[in-house]
């Protein structure tokens, strides 16, 4: 036997391991949001608050940078939800106002949504799909 054939039995196990569920970074999701240009998708779940984003700069194309944050329960003033995390230079705010929001392709969420990430904003929208959305 060739020594690469060797391998080949378990590379065709491991590519039979997946659950088929779609990508989540937390169990339990309570809110998440999703912006483009550049790509991010927060989610807010039961312990967490996960920003998965774009890498900056000199990062290969293609390749996603995530920030962990503690989740904290959301504060709302004037109709927008908010939740606030992290300390010194590693802070996360996420606003969610209410109103139909268009997101990419024809899919509509019933959030505007703004994150602030040490200084850098990103706007995008999150929530339920709106009915009428192809989903």
């Amino acid at each position: 036997m060739k020594p690469a054939a060797r391998f080949l039995p378990l590379l065709l196990l491991a590519g039979c391991q997946t659950d088929g569920r779609p990508y989540s970074p937390i169990e339990n999701v309570r809110f998440t949001a999703i912006g483009q240009e550049p790509f991010w998708l927060v989610t807010i779940g039961d312990d967490r608050i996960v920003l998965t984003l774009a890498a900056d700069g000199g990062a290969r194309q293609g390749e996603l940078a995530t920030h962990e944050f503690p989740r904290t329960l959301p504060r709302t003033v004037d109709g927008v939800r908010r939740w606030d995390s992290g300390e010194g230079t590693a802070v996360i705010s996420v606003e969610a106002r209410d109103g139909p929001c268009q997101g990419s392709g024809s899919r509509r969420y019933e959030d505007r949504v703004t994150v602030r990430l040490s200084g850098r904003e990103l706007q995008g929208c999150g929530g339920r799909v709106l009915e009428g959305s192809d989903s």
